[in-house]
């Protein structure tokens, strides 16, 4: 049979119109918008940052704010410092060596009691070692000059007034620590120069006659010169200092956070180069929530409210502390609060409140920290004291009957 020629415009056509429908199909390919997939939301964390009580300190007294964790024996471990109010025949003033794993041994009491006493450490005398500084109720500053092992030489400075907080840094920048403490209901605020030897000299007293309630020295905007925030009875203040030994309030002649805080903490919580206040205490109607109150900085005396998430208390407590707990970069917040609505002594909690670097706050119900059952906190203290990386927690807490307790990062 002969063989049927194909004609070539067929031929030709027909390779036309296969590249149109390949030239088609790719077309609509590449421009077929893409599936639109609905914004990722991260999940939330399947644990929390878990603690576990390891000890109570101290059990039958009434513990003064604010514990302090600092290395007085030179050993590289946490060791504990704190006060009590009662039993008022007691010496007031007792030290915990720390020993690397998460306890603590007692020191024998071979030196004077202050009385109880807001408390600060540093090396006032240039040592080397780690020294003392009792702020007493009793119209007193009682310098301790430690040795390294434990024990203590006291002076005594006699005063107008009591103390409920003090801290220890070089405000004028002569290389010797300054004092700065805050006063129970005349001083308000004093400042004294250091000379390096563990005397006092009162060059500075601000706000005088407002009831003081706790204190901070840091560099709030950024010029390179210590300032101070004093929280009072209605209000938080801040000086700022030019350093030459003067002081001006921001904003002048008025509180710069208005309100009934008792305890403060200072970090930069939104990591904008601005420190940030936390504030913890303050109450409010009965009918309203309660809990800690943040305030974000903008370095030049402006305050932004960022306390999303925070109010889940029914009653105000005291006690905060700022750290980055679960180390995700951000500053976490741990306070003592109230959920039962009970002003009992035992009613009482301790809440971890996870911070994702913008202000907005996260309770972490399962952080292994009881929310009930625990005497009102006074202060609370972080560090890490069994050297596993991770932020553990001591709080002083204050009623008849109370104790300091020991929380340890799993």
């Amino acid at each position: 049979m002969p063989t049927r020629k194909r004609q070539p415009w067929i031929l030709w056509m027909g390779g036309v119109g296969l590249v149109l429908i390949l030239s088609l199909v790719c077309y609509f390919l590449v421009r077929r918008p893409p599936t639109v997939l609905p914004p990722q939301v991260s999940p939330p964390p399947t644990t929390s940052p878990l603690y576990a009580k390891a000890m109570l300190l101290g059990e039958g007294a009434q513990w003064r704010p604010y514990p302090l964790l600092v290395d007085l024996n030179g050993d590289g471990h946490l060791d504990l410092v704190a006060t009590h109010r009662f039993p008022a025949d007691d010496n007031s003033l007792h030290i915990w060596l720390g020993t690397g794993q998460g306890t603590f041994n007692a020191v024998p009491q071979t030196w004077s009691s202050p009385g109880y006493a807001a408390l600060a450490a540093g090396d006032i005398n240039h040592d080397g070692h780690l020294d003392l500084l009792a702020a007493s109720h009793f119209h007193q500053l009682i310098t301790f000059l430690g040795d390294g092992t434990g024990g203590m030489t006291a002076t005594v400075l006699e005063t107008q007034d009591g103390y409920v907080a003090a801290r220890l840094a070089d405000v004028n920048g002569d290389g010797h620590l300054d004092a700065i403490v805050l006063g129970y209901s005349e001083a308000g605020l004093e400042v004294y120069l250091g000379d390096g030897t563990g005397q006092w000299t009162l060059v500075a007293q601000l706000i005088q006659g407002n009831i003081g309630r706790d204190l901070a020295v840091v560099d709030m905007n950024g010029d390179g010169k210590l300032d101070i925030v004093a929280v009072f009875e209605h209000g938080v203040v801040v000086f700022l200092q030019d350093g030459t030994g003067s002081w001006s309030q921001s904003p002048p002649d008025a509180y710069a956070i208005p309100g009934e805080f008792w305890s403060v903490a200072v970090g930069d919580v939104n990591q904008d180069g601005h420190l940030d206040l936390a504030l913890n205490g303050q109450f409010l109607e009965p009918s309203l929530p309660h809990g800690p109150d943040v305030y974000l900085g903008d370095g030049t005396g402006g305050w932004t409210p960022a306390s999303n998430g925070l109010k889940v208390f029914q009653l105000h407590a005291r006690g905060i502390a700022l750290g980055d707990v679960d180390h995700d970069g951000c500053l976490d917040l741990v306070g003592g609060g109230n959920t039962t609505a009970r002003s009992s002594d035992t009613a009482y909690g301790l809440f971890l409140f996870t911070g994702d670097c913008r202000g907005n706050w996260t309770l972490q119900p399962d952080s292994g920290l009881p929310s009930a059952g625990l005497m009102p906190s006074q202060g609370i203290a972080l560090g890490d004291l069994n050297h596993d990386g991770f932020l553990d927690i001591v709080v002083a807490h204050a009623a008849e009957g109370g104790y300091l307790s020991v929380w340890l990062h799993r």
